[in-house]
């Protein structure tokens, strides 16, 4: 019968949600693993950092007229991947093209994880790092403002902007997956994940407001690709350097 076999279909599906969440001991030890192999990179990083505190910007090879190096570098290879997760993800739903289900889940994730990434390295380039927070336009004492001529302002507004967004499109995705834990789980678990499905129930009338939500932030989603790729763009194009002052780079990068 057609309702049965969609019946055993979405069963089957809800299965598949769930044992994404239930580990065996060898995805533990996968996991843990990672964790250290992680741990053991961001110590070397951590260590390296605090030597370019100590002795200066000069360590990393920056001069005139290149002043940012590698690390400008690293910052738009970095969202050059986030913004490629945006496309496979947001651009290919509003094209309507279902393949993309698939692999949507960890284009988000991976659009998450590389501007977060890629928020490291302005801060990497200040010569006082843990001052950072003087890029963002808060009420002080002092009577400063930001000054927005920076390039540094321009990325911190963009990429917590971009990294805001693209965290509440992959939230609302993850709703109805947080409501089949929830109701598949118990305890604590069953706890955490009621208050993370937020109160989802799978009514059609929640599936008319997930996709109307859904198509509304991937739509965001896209235009800030064009947006905030042109902005780092500008990190080069407002600099007087012979072959960066140009009006093409914010379309170049785009289109690349």
């Amino acid at each position: 019968m057609p309702g049965q076999s969609l019946t055993v279909e979405l069963h089957r599906v809800t299965d598949d949600i769930f044992r994404t969440f239930t580990w065996s001991r060898v995805g533990w030890f996968a996991y843990w693993g990672s964790v250290g192999l992680c741990g053991y990179g961001w110590s070397i990083a951590g260590l390296l950092w605090i030597q370019q505190i100590y002795s200066g910007l000069q360590v990393t090879g920056l001069n005139h007229p290149v002043m940012w190096g590698f690390y400008i570098t690293a910052f738009v290879f970095w969202i050059g991947v986030a913004h490629s997760g945006t496309f496979v993800s947001a651009i290919l739903y509003l094209f309507h093209a279902r393949w993309r289900t698939s692999i949507a889940r960890a284009a988000e994730t991976m659009t998450i994880v590389a501007v977060m990434t890629a928020a490291i390295f302005p801060v990497l380039h200040l010569g006082r790092a843990w001052r950072f927070y003087w890029l963002i336009p808060y009420p002080n004492e002092r009577g400063l403002w930001v000054n927005f001529r920076s390039p540094l302002i321009w990325d911190a507004f963009a990429i917590a902007t971009y990294f805001v967004v693209s965290v509440l499109f992959w939230y609302l995705s993850l709703v109805p997956d947080f409501a089949v834990v929830r109701d598949r789980s118990g305890g604590r678990q069953r706890a955490i994940f009621r208050r993370l499905a937020l109160g989802w129930s799978g009514t059609a009338g929640e599936w008319r407001g997930f996709r109307r939500a859904y198509g509304i932030l991937a739509a965001i989603v896209t235009a800030l690709v064009v947006s905030v790729h042109s902005i780092v763009s500008w990190d080069f194009a407002a600099a007087i350097v012979p072959g960066w002052h140009s009006t093409i780079f914010a379309p170049y990068f785009v289109a690349g």
